[in-house]
């Protein structure tokens, strides 16, 4: 008798063993799950997997769980094994089915050699036709692919910013205490951190608002003024990065080192990039960098627009009798000049870092070339250290469109991205939280 009890038991205990790892049953609509942007050929693979096991699990985690399918799929993603094991002993069956339809739908591309002859020439006919009606084309057809890769396949294309409330403000995650008023200054927006009007201040605790375009987003208090701003800085940040797209660049990203040595000049790739040695411009420790705080500097460029160079002005030994900004004939800057030219028109997105080998007259000449061309340059470092990096001045707006929509892998590599809440749904794989670094000053 015990044992038949034990047996009738069991099913139960699967039963709440089920329901406790997310499985159920329910009738929900699935349909109601596709997005404007999906193709076809996602949508039937995605649809075919929650009916698969609509029954067997939570609406919610299935949902999450057939979009990591689709990802892993289609894009290659990698999530933790535990993740990726429950997901391809789900989707089996289904997958393979979709690979041998994929796979037959490839062979029948291929044409035999008569048929590929017989198109060939009659290719040759229409020729003059097809360069007559390219010719009458728009200019830009030849950027169909880029547009089409905008529309995720059909439809109008995406309007990244339609139904946000700040609109088109996007946050550059770099600068530290800076950064929310930098970014609200390029996105030509008002920014304002000031005492709390509506919570006046104490002699022990002072309040304190920030208001982006004349309207309050967060609040702070603290036992001084300073404090009160940290605090609603923070609490600003979280809201505008919920509700704004966020922009970080890769610390680890690849960096076109530049070397010299006796025997010539040496190009390699590193993942070290002077912006991301811990090797900051100014510091505590500097007299100028205290000074400047004192009187109401939060880091930057100087100016009402932050305009200015963040850099000090520095200095240069001169041993020689050549005038000032002159240019050492004998340095074979031309060469350098047509190297950064080259950089400047291909579409090579990684920086290009001078090493600490060249002097301090050919970083200032490299500078100066650097500007003339377009050209963002910065040094980093200090003394024998002392390292120069040029980089392509790009929007925010551009870096969005590269990395979200024509997903380009010259910019993924270089910059992270997440989205407002609000576009979760179009962009599953840019949802992870970017971290704001050096805001503790």
């Amino acid at each position: 008798v015990g044992v038949v009890a034990t047996k009738m038991k069991q099913p139960k205990i699967k039963a709440k063993r089920l329901k406790d790892a997310g499985y159920s049953s329910g009738d929900w609509d699935i349909d109601s799950y596709r997005t404007e942007y999906e193709s076809e050929e996602h949508w039937d693979l995605r649809r075919s997997f929650m009916l698969a096991h609509k029954d067997n699990f939570d609406e919610d985690r299935l949902v999450c769980l057939a979009q990591t399918f689709i990802n892993m799929e289609f894009m290659g993603c990698k999530y933790p094994s535990e993740t990726m094991h429950l997901v391809a002993e789900m989707s089996k069956e289904i997958a393979e089915e979709f690979r041998k339809k994929r796979a037959l739908r490839l062979k029948r591309t291929f044409v035999s050699a008569s048929d590929a002859a017989e198109q060939r020439a009659k290719g040759r006919r229409g020729a003059a036709k097809n360069q007559q009606r390219a010719a009458d084309s728009p200019k830009d057809s030849s950027n169909r692919f880029n547009r089409e890769r905008l529309c995720f396949g059909v439809g109008e294309p995406i309007d990244l910013f339609q139904g946000l409330h700040f609109g088109p403000l996007i946050l550059y995650l770099a600068g530290g205490r800076s950064c929310l008023r930098n970014s609200c200054i390029v996105n030509n927006i008002t920014y304002e951190e000031r005492s709390s009007l509506e919570h006046p201040s104490t002699d022990t605790t002072k309040y304190a608002e920030i208001l982006v375009n004349e309207e309050v987003v967060a609040s702070g208090e603290g036992e001084n003024l300073k404090v009160a701003k940290m605090a609603a800085f923070q609490q600003a940040l979280l809201l505008l990065q919920s509700h704004c797209y966020s922009i970080k660049l890769n610390a680890t990203r690849e960096t076109i080192k530049v070397e010299k040595s006796k025997n010539g000049v040496n190009i390699n790739v590193t993942k070290e990039s002077a912006d991301s040695l811990g090797d900051p411009k100014l510091d505590a420790s500097n007299k100028g960098y205290r000074m400047m705080r004192m009187m109401g500097w939060t880091g930057g460029g100087l100016g009402r627009q932050k305009q200015g160079r963040e850099e000090p002005v520095g200095y240069l030994l001169k041993s020689n009798r050549n005038g000032l900004g002159s240019i050492n004939p004998q340095g074979k800057l031309g060469d350098y000049l047509k190297l950064i030219k080259n950089y400047k028109n291909s579409d090579d997105m990684r920086d290009m870092q001078f090493e600490p080998t060249f002097s301090k007259e050919e970083r200032a000449a490299f500078h100066q070339m650097a500007s003339r061309l377009g050209l963002r340059s910065s040094s980093y470092g200090t003394g024998e250290t002392r390292r120069l990096m040029i980089t392509k001045k790009v929007s925010y707006s551009t870096i969005l469109k590269e990395v979200l929509c024509r997903r380009n892998p010259k910019f993924c590599e270089r910059y992270f991205v997440q989205v407002p809440i609000h576009k979760a749904h179009l962009f599953p794989g840019h949802v992870a939280g970017l971290e704001l670094e050096g805001i503790c000053e």
